[in-house]
């Protein structure tokens, strides 16, 4: 009798147990609203960050204009007669983007030449050469700098990352950038 007992308490647990899982939802199947919920909210945030990250950049070399006497002859015809290679234009960009990231997006876009080398000393890319001007052209203390929000980084442009709203300047100096407003001073 009690073996009997035994037997069908065993089937009515089962039995319970059986029928009390058949409202739950399969594990792998949690997982997978979970995954596709998640995939969604970060498209959401992705869509956000983009719209909203933004910055404007601009090139110009009007420092040329004042040292015209400086530029080598086969140069000036890379010169714009205002300076502005690149009037400031808004720009859309997208988190963990530097501001070399930025200018190599705007010259391919504009179709503007850039030359730049990575540096493995600094781990960081060297701007030489933008729309045919290159460090030098103008002079031993001339070449490319820039700037973010009116600030001169003494770091490659490489390693900056960019910011919302952020205003990035690149700029042509015929006087270590003595002439753009670079208040570097030498050593």
């Amino acid at each position: 009798m009690r073996k009997k007992f035994r037997k069908i308490l065993g089937c009515l647990t089962l039995l319970f147990l059986l029928t009390s899982c058949g409202g739950m939802t399969n594990s792998s199947e949690i997982t997978k609203l979970e995954t596709k919920e998640t995939q969604q909210e970060k498209q959401q945030t992705n869509k956000q960050n983009v719209e909203k990250n933004t910055c404007t950049v601009s090139i110009e070399c009007s420092t040329i204009l004042d040292n015209e006497k400086e530029l080598k002859a086969s140069k000036k015809e890379f010169v714009p007669s205002d300076g502005w290679i690149l009037e400031p234009i808004e720009v859309k960009y997208e988190t963990g983007d530097t501001v070399y990231d930025i200018l190599v997006r705007v010259c391919k876009e504009k179709k503007i030449q850039l030359d730049a080398n990575y540096t493995p000393l600094y781990s960081a890319y060297y701007v030489k050469g933008i729309n045919q001007l290159y460090e030098f052209d103008c002079g031993e203390r001339s070449g490319w700098t820039y700037s973010v929000n009116g600030y001169f980084p003494n770091y490659g442009c490489s390693k900056y990352e960019v910011s919302d709203g952020d205003v990035i300047e690149w700029r042509y100096t015929c006087d270590l950038g003595k002439d753009v407003g670079d208040e570097f001073e030498e050593e």
